[in-house]
């Protein structure tokens, strides 16, 4: 079964902020391997456009930078899974996720390597769900 993974862009790495990142790359992994891979300009729209842009291309997991609470909440309330404040370059972060070792700290943000908001407690906590090629 094919799924689809997102990572907005910026300059070949993990663009900072997902709400204002202007590209998207996408990539469809088939049994835990990347079978396709294509760059999409995001729409600068409200959030909920966003959202339904997302759930256009049939994203089932955002791996993104910082995100805003309520673009986080909507895309989950859409059933994306959303993995936030994540760094790096978009090869790695895939070999990373394919290979079941995004949990490096090389790919956290500053300041989320023990929970972000409130060490142990901030949304940075809840990456630590991510295994290797976890897909719904």
């Amino acid at each position: 079964m094919i799924a689809k993974v997102a990572i907005p862009v910026w300059q070949e790495r993990v663009s900072p902020v997902m709400d204002s990142a202007c590209q998207l790359m996408v990539a469809d992994f088939d049994d835990g391997k990347v079978v396709a891979q294509k760059t999409f300009d995001i729409p600068q729209l409200h959030n909920i456009q966003k959202v339904r842009f997302l759930q256009s291309l049939g994203i089932k997991v955002l791996i993104c930078g910082a995100i805003s609470q309520e673009l986080e909440s909507l895309l989950a309330d859409s059933g994306i899974e959303v993995n936030p404040f994540f760094r790096g370059r978009i090869g790695d972060i895939i070999n990373a996720f394919c290979n079941g070792n995004l949990q490096n700290e090389h790919f956290f943000l500053p300041g989320c390597r023990f929970g972000g908001r409130g060490q142990q407690s901030g949304r940075c906590q809840r990456r630590r769900g991510l295994r290797r090629g976890r897909l719904n």
